[in-house]
């Protein structure tokens, strides 16, 4: 079984699209559809199921893609430690939620960047379902999301963080400052809300749902910083995670308050997969985060 055709496999299933693969690959379509010919010919199996022009990896895809996963990663390995090119270079994916991604990654990447100027990083924000899947697909290389504790048997956290997700508004606000705000006092107030999707929304809506209490007002938006602004022109009040309010609260823009029994705290995490090698690039940026957060959990 040849690795080069392995390799174009696993890009294949990576955007489902042998065009794309091809584009990628820098080769003619024909070549990639040769390939994966060779590919089911020496295994006596159908690897996808073809609907049109529309490919869906089959069972048999699937169990293959794992190996070959694998296979590529151990050649990667094998060529890395071999030659001893041990320092950082090449291409760096991640893939990160929003607010994660422009509060807690600039200074960590500033960093990382002068000290390893031949690593070229791509950074790819979505929703914490959307990156897992990235992650599965091999569109990324390491995933830092904000979540209740993440497993999967194919992955490793490489570390973690607890951080609390606090209620915010405006200074002059009726609720700066109080510790005692009713969570019925909370739902009449103009909620402003993260996306659907976001972890710590839906947290709070099953603590809402629990004591049967509905908000009244709510204004949805997809942007963290926005969500600030709003919040500081006390359009609204909100809840976010602390690291996102920090130079908010420092120079007094917003303040904080609490609410009774209502207690919300997330991990943020970097993940990943254990089929796919670490490459020194991967390496070091999560001894980059460690050392700036000093905390240590074995790669």
């Amino acid at each position: 079984m040849e690795l080069q055709n392995l390799l174009t496999y696993s890009k294949v299933c990576e955007f489902m699209s042998f065009s794309k693969a091809a584009d990628q690959l820098g080769y003619a379509q024909s070549t990639i559809t040769t390939q994966i010919a060779q590919l089911e010919d020496e295994l006596g199996v159908k690897l996808f199921d073809r609907s049109g022009k529309r490919i869906r990896l089959n069972a048999k895809g699937q169990e293959l893609l794992l190996y070959a996963n694998r296979l590529i990663a151990l050649a990667s390995e094998a060529k890395s430690n071999v030659s001893d090119a041990k320092t950082p270079r090449g291409s760096l994916r991640i893939g990160v939620i929003e607010s994660v991604g422009a509060f807690f990654l600039p200074d960590i990447l500033e960093n990382y960047l002068m000290t390893f100027p031949e690593v070229r990083v791509q950074v790819l924000t979505a929703t914490t379902r959307e990156i897992m899947e990235m992650l599965r697909q091999n569109k990324i290389d390491l995933m830092l999301t904000l979540d209740d504790r993440i497993y999967d048997p194919d992955w490793i956290c490489a570390w973690l963080r607890e951080e609390d997700i606090v209620f915010l508004c405006a200074p002059n606000h009726p609720f700066s400052g109080r510790m005692d705000i009713l969570l019925e006092e909370l739902v009449l107030e103009n909620l402003l809300l993260t996306e659907r999707q976001c972890n710590y929304r839906y947290t709070f809506e099953q603590i809402c749902e629990k004591n049967q209490i509905s908000p009244r007002s709510s204004l949805e938006i997809g942007c963290t910083n926005t969500i600030l602004r709003f919040t500081e022109h006390n359009i609204g009040v909100t809840f976010l995670p602390e690291l996102t309010a920090r130079e908010s609260l420092a120079t007094g823009r917003l303040s904080r308050f609490a609410v009774k029994g209502v207690s919300i705290r997330m991990l943020i995490q970097l993940i990943y997969r254990k089929s796919m090698w670490c490459t020194p690039a991967m390496k070091a940026f999560i001894e980059k985060i460690r050392n700036t957060y000093n905390q240590d959990h074995p790669v």
